[in-house]
């Protein structure tokens, strides 16, 4: 018995030490399993440290060299595109990019089949071209769909140790929740043998909270440590650019593991003497300025203030960060250690009031009992916190600080959005030999105009004679059909267009846009599609809806062309049933194009009928004075609302009518009325000749986008 006695000590001590180790090296290792092995996660930090010129500059030489190699004309200009790469690579666009390759790519890097590490980045053509547009030579030898491979093992020699961390990582991840476990039993195990339970808990304290602030202090400043430790410059720049990105975060889960240290400490001593930091300064200066008397002890000493002294000196701005993190972490305990005391004093005057025997000690709430609540209160928290899905990640790749062109809707769920839409969106007088145009300009301008929201009508065509000869399944019920939507007239100009249309094709069956009749004006679906994608490439941050009136198209055949623009890959893939995400979340996950159609969706998983989700207003005004927000298509059980508000004049459309219900007052009036009516947000306002009249600033007044105050010139 005295044996075991003399043991508990000992292992009390052991298992405060491993309690403290456990808890560190568990939340370490939850970090890294989250960071590495999510998908989202891991894309946002890979994106995100192109923010750092040092990686940026590496990545810039990497697809400098393939472009050049792929496109040798390019040799003497390699100044030129060295240049604009180093500047497009840190760019919101291109960190878009790398996120959603890194996203697709992260299975096969993280797997355990994964033996390289690379990402291969689609669309670099889309942004480079962009970035050289003053160099016409240049951007005409670029591909808007060019590829490179970026991070591959063989381009720098740090590859293969990286993968190596990756497959301890991903043995280790599976262990977290263990060291964690382990942490806190032996921390009990430890309170349970310690003779003395508050010196033991407030060791515990203050080793969690060293330990915690120490690992925190690597995670914020080893990448400039280990800087010099590579011996090649490639992986030096590596090493100091993805260490903030992938390791910096840990920083704050180990501040927020050392406060919980802290509260423990605090809760200890508010139990018997509150800590007097004033004395203990005075222990410490008193230490600092007394010389040890052995001189070897004083030399060492000397060389450490020395050491200190120019680390403070040529690290000024790290050095006041430790000192306002320390500084911080005082005030906390201060603050906690108060707030204990309080709550003692407060549990005393309870004693009083109720007569508590004093003599007897008793008390109806034991002292010990608050303080212990009060501090699994805050660790609880603590813990809620360092365990929860954690979203501070989300975006870091892309900074959202403006959606759809204004910050105020960027946390604003779609269906409580409106978008400025065009009605018929292809059908556009700046194309030519397009009859009966709705739009003033072609889809392209009008996404750079501030247009989110897209009327196309889609149908097979094939090039005869130098037009687009629509294929009509059943002559007679088109004709039937697009009397309605075209008139007699519109349908008779289309036959006699169509009737001169001799000859064999001169190119093979396709989708392209037009209204009723492709004789009427035609533009190839695909080019409409990559003009679309292009622009989200290099606008991050916007969504777009579009809906498609599928007149006979195969929605396979449709997905194709979205597959083979590259938009395939912006679609929103996720439930058309509320709750809706929030603009901010549609960007984040870079699913940024919704896609309905009126007819046919069969099994394309993106795309979606448009009135199960859609509710809509009539469409058929022929005056102003007719306009009328009843239900139409889609009843009234859409989470989403489609405002139709043109004047019906088939087969031309008039911008004399546009000047009229596109004006500010007549078209707030309507939306507004709407919105009261249905009881929704108009999430489409769709018109005619977008560009003649209000539609942009009324959809801001819907929005609540305060317009800005202009200050007269001097």
């Amino acid at each position: 018995m005295v044996g075991v006695r003399r043991l508990r000590a000992p292992l009390a001590v052991a298992c405060g030490v491993l309690c403290v180790a456990g808890l560190v090296f568990g939340l370490v290792f939850a970090y890294t399993a989250r960071t590495l092995f999510d998908a989202g996660r891991f894309s946002d930090r890979v994106a995100a440290s192109l923010e750092e010129p040092a990686v940026a500059g590496v990545v810039a030489d990497q697809i400098t060299d393939q472009i050049l190699a792929s496109h040798r004309d390019l040799t003497p200009y390699r100044p030129v595109v060295r240049g604009a790469l180093e500047y497009i690579v840190s760019s919101a666009p291109f960190r878009a990019i790398v996120r959603r390759a890194a996203r697709k790519s992260h299975a096969t890097l993280i797997s355990q089949s994964g033996e390289n590490l690379a990402l291969t980045v689609s669309d670099l053509g889309v942004v480079l071209r962009n970035a050289l547009s003053m160099y016409p030579q240049l951007t005409e030898k670029i591909p808007a769909r060019a590829q490179v491979v970026i991070g591959a093992m063989s381009d720098w020699p740090a590859g293969k140790r990286l993968l190596r961390v990756l497959e301890m990582g991903r043995r280790l991840r599976m262990r977290a929740a263990i060291w964690l476990g382990a942490g806190f039993l032996l921390g009990a195990t430890g309170f349970l043998l310690a003779r003395h339970k508050d010196r033991y808990l407030l060791r515990v304290g203050l080793g969690l909270a060293a330990t915690a602030l120490l690992v925190g202090a690597f995670a914020r400043f080893g990448g400039d440590i280990l800087y010099g430790l590579p011996k090649s410059h490639t992986a030096s720049e590596l090493v100091r650019g993805l260490w903030p990105a992938f390791v910096g975060p840990l920083a704050i889960r180990m501040l927020v593991l050392a406060g919980i240290g802290l509260v423990v400490v605090a809760g200890v001593t508010s139990q018997f003497q509150k800590v007097d930091l004033a004395a203990i300064w005075r222990a410490f200066w008193h230490r600092v300025d007394d010389s040890p008397a052995r001189a070897r002890w004083g030399l060492l000493r000397a060389l450490l203030f020395i050491a200190v002294g120019m680390l403070v000196a040529f690290n000024p701005t790290a050095t006041m960060e430790c000192v306002f993190v320390i500084a911080g972490a005082v005030l906390f305990f201060i603050g906690v250690q108060e707030v204990f005391s309080i709550a003692l004093r407060i549990i005393e005057r309870m004693h009083v009031r109720r007569g508590v025997d004093q003599e007897s000690g008793r008390s109806v709430v034991p002292s010990a009992v608050v303080v212990g609540a009060l501090v699994l209160i805050v660790i609880g928290v603590g813990a809620v916190w360092l365990a929860r899905d954690d979203g501070s990640t989300v975006l870091a790749a892309t900074p959202v600080d403006a959606c759809n062109m204004h910050p105020e809707l960027c946390d604003r769920r779609l269906n409580e959005v409106a978008f400025a839409t065009t009605h018929n969106s292809m059908a556009a007088a700046d194309i030519t030999d397009w009859m009966f145009p709705n739009q003033e300009k072609g889809i392209r301008t009008q996404l750079e105009d501030g247009i989110r929201g897209f009327l196309i009508d889609v149908h097979y065509g094939v090039p005869v004679g130098g037009r687009i000869k629509t294929e009509l399944e059943d002559e007679q019920a088109a004709m039937e059909k697009y009397t309605e939507t075209l008139g007699a007239e519109g349908v008779a100009a289309a036959m006699r267009i169509r009737d001169r249309l001799v000859g064999e094709p001169s190119g093979e069956r396709a989708i392209y846009l037009g209204h009723g009749f492709c004789e009427l004006g035609a533009e190839p679906l695909l080019q409409a599609l990559e003009d679309m994608h292009a622009f989200l490439i290099q606008n991050p941050n916007e969504v777009v809806i579009m809906i498609v009136q599928d007149e006979g198209v195969v929605p396979a055949d449709l997905a194709a062309c979205f597959a083979k623009s590259g938009l395939e890959d912006l679609v929103y893939r996720a439930s058309v049933t509320p709750p809706w995400p929030t603009l901010r979340e549609l960007i984040a996950s870079d699913q940024r194009v919704l896609v309905f159609a009126e007819n046919r969706v069969d099994s394309v998983p993106w795309y979606h009928l448009a009135f199960e989700t859609f509710q809509e207003t009539p469409y058929s005004f022929k005056d102003p004075s007719e306009f009328s927000n009843k239900p139409n298509r889609g009843g009234t059980s859409g989470s989403l609302l489609l405002m139709n508000h043109w004047i019906e004049t088939t087969p031309a459309p008039k911008p004399s009518n546009a000047q009229i219900v596109n004006a500010y007052d007549f078209l707030l009036k309507r939306a507004r009325a709407c919105r009261r009516e249905r009881k929704m947000m108009p999430n489409l306002i769709a018109v005619d000749f977008y560009r003649t009249g209000d539609l942009l600033r009324v959809v801001d007044t819907m929005n609540g986008i305060k317009e800005p105050v202009i200050v007269p010139a001097p």
